[in-house]
Formats: C-alpha cells, sequence, structure tokens
C-alpha cells in the first residue's frame, strides 16, 4: 500500500480523489433483481433480515404460505446487494450467498446485481465507512425509524467514488478481508474463554471440583455473616460533573468499568487491599473494583467481606446466582435475602485468583479486537477514498 499523491481532482462532495477513479451513479453499476414467488398455501417459507451496522443477514422462523397473507415476498438471488429500506441509513446493507438460495423476502429488502465494472462486496464495504452512511442517509427522506425508508430512485442517482479498475477494487476487498478474518478469529476465542470461565465458575464455586490440596469443608453463611454495606455517600458527585478526562475514574451502576472522570480529590475512595463489590441497585450490574475511585451517580452499592472471606470470591459467587429483574427498581433486597457457600479462607483467594487469571485473559483479547477493529475503520477510510492506494504493480 501507498500514500497516493495524485489526488487532485475535485468534484462535489468527493473534494480530492485519484485521477483514475471515477465518480458514477449507482443506476450505472447495478441492475435491480426482482423474481416475484407464487405463494403456496401449504409450503414453509424462510424470509431473511439484515442487521443495521453492517452486521449481516440474519433468518426468521420458517413461516407457511398461507401465514404470509397478501404479503409480496421475492426470492433471494444469490452474489447481490441486499439492502433493508428501513433500515439503509443505519447501514443495514449485506451481500447475498449461496446459502440464502431459495429463502425470501418483503418488498422491503431490494436486491442489486452488478451491471456495471463495480465488486459487489467494494460497494458493501464503502456503505460501511462515515461517507457511505451519509449517502443512504441522504437517499432516505422522512423521520428516523419506520418514516424514513430509502427512496430507489434517489439510490439509483446516487453518486459514488470508485477505482476504475476492478482488480484494484477487488484488492481493497481482499485487504479489508484479512481484518475481518482476523477480527472473527478473535471474536471466536474469546467466545471460548467466557465459556471457559463459565464452566470454572460453575464448578469451583460450588465445590463440585476441589482444587489439588484443599480438603476443608465448606459451610453455608447468611448475607449478614458475609457482606457489609460501605458508606460511600461523601465520595460521590452528579452526573453532571463527569469529565472525559481527569485524575481520578469514576465508577457508578452502569455497565462500563470506568464511566468517566473527576479532577475532584476530595472525593476519591481509597480502594481497601481486598478491593470492593458494586452493585447497581437498578442495573444489577456487577464489578469488582480494586483500585482508588470517585463514586458516580445515586443507585450504587458498595460491599465489602467480613468475618474472614475473600471479597473477589464473592464477588465471582454472586456471579452465579439469579437476581429477579423487577424493571427499574431497587434489586439489593434480593441479595440481602442470599446464602452464600464458602470454604475456607485459603480456598477462596485460590480460587478466586484463577477466575481473576481468567478475567484478565478475556480482559487482553478484547483489548486487541477492539484495536482491530479501530484498524479496519481507519483503513475503511484510506482505501475506499483512494488516499492510500493498493499497490498498482500487484494489481496488475
Amino acid at each position: 500500500m501507498q500514500i497516493d499523491s495524485a489526488c487532485s481532482v475535485t468534484k462535489g462532495i468527493y473534494q480530492t480523489y485519484p485521477s483514475d477513479w471515477t465518480i458514477i451513479e449507482l443506476g450505472n453499476l447495478l441492475k435491480k433483481v426482482r423474481k416475484p414467488v407464487e405463494v403456496i398455501p401449504d409450503y414453509n417459507y424462510q424470509q431473511i433480515g439484515i442487521r443495521s451496522h453492517g452486521k449481516g443477514l440474519f433468518y426468521k422462523e420458517p413461516v407457511k404460505g398461507s401465514d404470509l397473507g397478501n404479503k409480496s415476498v421475492f426470492w433471494i438471488e444469490e452474489d447481490c446487494l441486499i439492502i433493508n429500506i428501513v433500515f439503509a441509513w443505519e447501514q443495514a446493507v449485506a451481500i447475498t450467498t449461496s446459502q440464502e438460495k431459495g429463502m425470501i423476502a418483503s418488498h422491503r429488502f431490494p436486491m442489486w446485481q452488478p451491471e456495471g465494472k463495480v465488486d459487489l462486496n467494494y460497494l458493501h464495504k464503502f456503505f460501511l465507512t462515515p461517507l457511505g452512511r451519509h449517502l443512504l442517509d441522504l437517499a432516505s427522506p422522512g423521520g428516523a425509524g419506520r418514516n424514513k425508508t430509502l427512496g430507489q430512485d434517489d439510490f439509483n442517482k446516487t453518486l459514488v467514488c470508485i477505482p476504475q479498475k476492478i482488480e484494484e477494487q477487488k484488492k481493497i476487498v481482499e485487504i479489508l478481508s484479512t481484518w475481518d478474518n482476523a477480527i472473527q478469529i478473535k471474536e471466536q476465542l474469546i467466545g471460548e474463554k467466557n465459556h471457559q470461565k463459565k464452566w470454572l465458575m460453575q464448578n469451583l464455586l460450588t465445590g463440585k471440583k476441589r482444587l489439588p490440596g484443599f480438603s476443608g469443608k465448606w459451610a453455608e453463611y447468611e448475607y449478614e455473616d458475609t457482606l457489609s454495606t460501605v458508606s460511600v455517600k461523601k465520595y460521590q458527585i452528579n452526573s453532571s460533573k463527569y469529565l472525559k478526562r481527569g485524575k481520578y475514574p469514576v465508577v457508578d451502576q452502569g455497565k462500563q468499568l470506568i464511566v468517566a472522570f473527576s479532577n475532584d480529590e476530595n472525593k476519591v475512595f481509597s480502594c481497601p487491599y481486598d478491593g470492593i463489590i458494586i452493585f447497581g441497585d437498578h442495573t444489577r450490574e456487577l464489578k469488582y473494583i480494586d483500585f482508588d475511585f470517585v463514586l458516580g451517580a445515586d443507585g450504587t452499592q458498595v460491599l465489602t467481606a467480613i468475618n474472614n472471606n475473600c471479597t473477589r470470591f464473592v464477588y465471582y459467587q454472586l456471579g452465579i446466582k439469579e437476581i429477579p429483574n423487577t424493571g427499574y427498581n431497587r434489586h439489593f433486597k434480593f441479595i440481602k435475602e442470599m446464602s452464600f457457600l464458602l470454604p475456607p479462607l485459603r480456598e477462596q483467594i485460590a480460587i478466586a485468583k484463577i477466575l481473576a487469571t481468567a478475567d484478565q485473559e478475556i480482559n487482553l483479547h478484547e483489548a486487541q479486537l477492539d484495536e482491530l477493529k479501530n484498524q479496519k475503520k481507519a483503513l475503511m477510510q484510506l482505501l475506499l477514498t483512494g488516499i492510500i492506494r493498493v499497490n498498482i504493480q500487484e494489481v496488475s
């Protein structure tokens, strides 16, 4: 790949682009495919859907023809660009494959095959860039939601800027597909690691499997003999005082470990050596915290283990317990009603250490996954606009 120094042509939305690229209407690159289904009442049909943000196709449950009513449906053709016209502005765009042949879709899922010199996978990836989303949005007039529908005439008149050589388009797709494959492999690995951790929790935290060298009896204790709340009201700040950057992390009942930052040193809670447990009274989110922090908005319970128990072990035990979801209500009462099966302290610490190592490994892979996604996003922006070019000699 190389940086292009000849991005000198200017036209409308495409301020600069390589001189050997072309600006062309989609209607000159694509032809619409439309094969109506003659519905048989007793026949089972499988419909497809498209996830937003380029997350691909999904398959709906089979339905009998008689249940389709008067809805017009069409056969899915393979190797087509397919768009959900209701959510095109959210990048509900995909490519069909041989796997979908024989399935059906409603009129809300138009399909196109290439007619001009264009690679469909290139167009698909282009529509997943910020510029591609902007163009889909422009072709989808109306308010957000079901009123913001892709105008197919507007879509056909949409101008795209693409390499004139289809070989260059394919090479760009090949490069980006390398990142797609790496992301997929990393996601599968994270799934496997989470499955392994779940097995460890279900077996080590219940005494079904014992670690070598431990044989002491486990005993059951009520909440009041296991956990105690920590008074942290004076360390709390309002969400209006959250900063994007700062000296001290802010922890609240939300899903993120760190939601914001603060520079108010008077609000810093000094975390004990054994750490503490954060429980979202409204959200039911559980977090183990072992660093100094500022407490976020209301609804956060801070807990610590008592009576010579390991806080991190109890945190993991809470993770395998069922906490009913009663909506945006208080849920801490359910924890107060729980009992805990606990081994001697030394075994608690050993089990917590194994699970903490599993967490660290998962966190590392998730950070690497985020980095791969950021790399791909940057590459898409550079390759699909011609700022960085693939090796032309290699393409030839």
